[in-house]
């Protein structure tokens, strides 16, 4: 009797340490989804429109964490740096993650390494417009005038190594030309409209302001035309064979995510992508919706295919 006494007390006690011992399932809270990018800028709002379907789909709250600076490293940078649990996660950009010295972006992290892809979100093909004051209507023309003015013109960015940059600097390696680098970390439209800058490798969104006549558009910088605009030429199609620079956003996690989490993500990143909310979105910003694999977004990433 005593020692049936003795295993039930055992039992008793050891019952709650036995369930405390289990893995929770996951997502047990609150997932924090890092946008290395200013409140109000296109990324914020794919990630925000992002984080309402995961919540829908996860059950737990997703919260946005805008956290700009050095083209978006410094929030990647963060979250390579984060626990592998699946309660991190990062929006990033193209250029935090293809990084490249040649555009003066240096990572203090290895995105092959550091990150575990989830999904490509959406690209996004730049437009490069220019102010009304630039006599320049077609790429050629604008092409020759800068280079009757060497330094004497300039291109704006978003950052060092964005597509924005990428694009004014191997257009003006192709071309032969000299123009002045006007990196930013807002919209320089206002200065273009305004003639301060020259010519910027713009969202396709700002082909709104070109309809409204106050900037003029000369090409786009993807390999195929713009459905939304197909009088456009490409960059290639302009006399610069091979021309690409567009932009993409993507979702990665954390070295050390299991692999079950991550397809869990990937899952939840395609429903995303496929609903009513997020495609409105990227239309309404000349976005292209992607949705892809972890797969297929390991690909971009510089040293990634090989993992």
């Amino acid at each position: 009797m005593r020692r049936w006494l003795s295993c039930a007390v055992w039992l008793c006690c050891a019952a709650p340490a036995v369930a405390l011992a289990q893995p929770q399932a996951w997502p047990a809270r609150a997932i924090h989804l890092v946008v290395p990018f200013a409140a109000g800028t296109a990324p914020d709002t794919i990630a925000r429109t992002l984080a309402d379907s995961f919540t829908q789909t996860l059950a737990v709250p997703v919260v946005v964490e805008n956290q700009p600076g050095a083209g978006g490293t410094i929030g990647v940078g963060r979250v390579a740096r984060a626990a592998g649990d699946g309660y991190t996660l990062v929006l990033s950009g193209d250029a935090a993650i293809v990084g490249d010295a040649r555009f003066g972006v240096q990572l203090s992290y290895d995105p092959a390494i550091d990150l575990v892809p989830i999904s490509q979100i959406a690209m996004t093909p730049n437009i490069l417009v220019v102010g009304n004051d630039v006599p320049a209507r077609t790429l050629a023309e604008f092409v020759a005038l800068a280079r009757s003015r060497p330094w004497g013109m300039s291109y704006a960015s978003v950052g060092y190594g964005t597509s924005s940059h990428r694009g004014g600097e191997l257009l003006s390696r192709a071309a032969g030309l000299e123009m002045v680098h006007v990196p930013g970390s807002a919209s320089p439209l206002p200065d273009v409209v305004s003639g301060r800058i020259s010519m910027f490798f713009a969202n396709a969104a700002s082909l709104a302001l070109v309809r409204e006549g106050k900037l003029r558009a000369l090409a786009v910088s993807s390999r195929e035309r713009l459905p939304s605009a197909p009088e456009l030429p490409t960059v290639a199609e302009s006399g610069f064979p091979g021309f690409e620079a567009v932009a993409w956003f993507a979702l990665f996690a954390p070295k050390g995510t299991p692999a079950e989490l991550v397809a869990r993500l990937e899952d939840a990143a395609r429903k995303a992508v496929a609903g009513p909310a997020l495609r409105e979105r990227l239309q309404g910003m000349a976005a292209v919706p992607v949705g892809g694999s972890a797969e297929a977004l390991a690909a971009l990433v510089p040293g990634g295919a090989a993992r």
